[in-house]
């Protein structure tokens, strides 16, 4: 199924790179949504978020006082997203916002800002600001109007932030329940992604400081959210069921080796590890796996430092005895009574708990077997 166009409008501005802003163009109509080229240049910028080329960071809004007028608006704006008024304010401000940010960025020079409110296939609905520009496949009439679009390439989306206005609303709500300092932190939200091209990320931080965005979270959230991405893509998937031990022990043995290094994690280092995980016959499943680790989903972030408290939970601890060994989890230890390895140290006891229906039948059949 494919989105649902409520409202889109484009604006532009004029600016050469190490000059001032010459000239901002903002239009006062939205565009015809049931033209092709415009549903095509929607669709088109939707699709190409999370892609390799285009991963995403997540994050939120900033609260530190710094943020700008673009997050206020946009909270006031979600209360009706049928309104055309609300619309395009929200995206007059956008555009004022991100040229007075780029007028202070040297490097950085004009474009064109699309605006759309959008259902995706699920029905949820979002909000894209994206950064454009102009080249050959991608033309504009006297009116901002998109014409003649063949297609969408990697060389028209340079920045775009995308917010999901049901998490963002979610959100509110949380902090207004919580009433605390720490609500946001608990509620572990990133409702809003920011993507740019990678040679431009080191450039890009204007865009980001003109909607008053918040990217990255903290190593122990992006380290958690890693393997619990890792353990639902291989466990879901029937055929990669039997991989999953040994992916979630090379995710470990990888964010070790990250951790010692003190490098970032990326996506890119990630699906090295994740191919070598499988057999050749099972690599197609797993080829594209970070751009959904990276996705709506899981929200692994695109680059993070490992956690050492996480690494640790999920690191493998080995008991060996004359006739017996264990291997399993840090975390599945404890010494409460519910926990999967509970630990009764008073009756120098391990007692093994909530074992799968596989272990339950090789345990029968091992006592069948006599």
């Amino acid at each position: 199924m494919p989105i649902q166009i409520r409202h889109s409008v484009i604006h532009g501005f004029t600016k050469e790179a190490g000059e001032p802003v010459a000239h901002v163009d903002k239009k006062d109509r939205l565009l015809d949504n049931t033209l092709p080229s415009v549903f095509s240049l929607v669709q088109g910028m939707v699709t190409l978020l999370g892609k390799k080329e285009s991963s995403q960071v997540w994050g939120r809004f900033g609260n530190n006082g710094r943020e700008g007028p673009f997050p206020g608006r946009f909270a006031g704006y979600i209360d009706d997203v049928s309104s055309v008024e609300g619309f395009l304010a929200l995206s007059h401000l956008a555009v004022d916002e991100i040229s007075r940010t780029a007028e202070a960025q040297q490097a950085s020079t004009g474009g064109h800002i699309l605006c759309a409110t959008y259902d995706d296939d699920a029905g949820n609905t979002r909000v894209i600001v994206a950064m454009i520009k102009q080249r050959s496949g991608l033309q504009l009439d006297d009116n901002l109007v998109p014409i003649n679009i063949v297609e969408i390439d990697m060389s028209k989306l340079h920045q775009a932030a995308q917010i999901r206005v049901g998490e963002f609303r979610q959100t509110i709500e949380l902090q207004a329940e919580q009433h605390d300092d720490e609500g946001e932190e608990q509620a572990d939200v990133t409702y809003l992604s920011f993507v740019a091209k990678r040679a431009d990320r080191g450039s890009s931080a204007y865009f980001i400081n003109a909607l008053g965005c918040e990217v990255g979270v903290s190593s122990t959230k992006a380290t958690t959210r890693l393997y619990k991405a890792v353990d639902a893509f291989f466990r879901e998937n029937e055929e990669l069921n039997p991989y999953l031990r040994n992916a979630k022990d090379a995710l470990s043995a990888f964010l070790r080796q990250e951790a010692d290094a003190q490098r970032l994690v990326t996506m890119d280092a990630l699906q090295d590890v994740m191919d070598r995980v499988v057999r050749p016959e099972h690599a197609h499943l797993v080829r594209e796996m970070t751009q959904t680790l990276n996705g709506d989903r899981f929200k692994v972030p695109d680059g993070f430092l490992v956690s050492e408290t996480v690494l640790r939970k999920h690191t493998k601890v080995v008991l060996e005895g004359a006739r017996l060994t264990l291997k399993f989890d840090r975390g599945m230890l404890g010494t409460d009574r519910n926990a999967e390895l509970f630990f009764d140290e008073d009756n120098r006891a391990l007692t093994i708990q909530n074992l799968s229906n596989e272990m339950m039948g090789r345990l029968q059949q091992t006592l069948n077997d006599g």
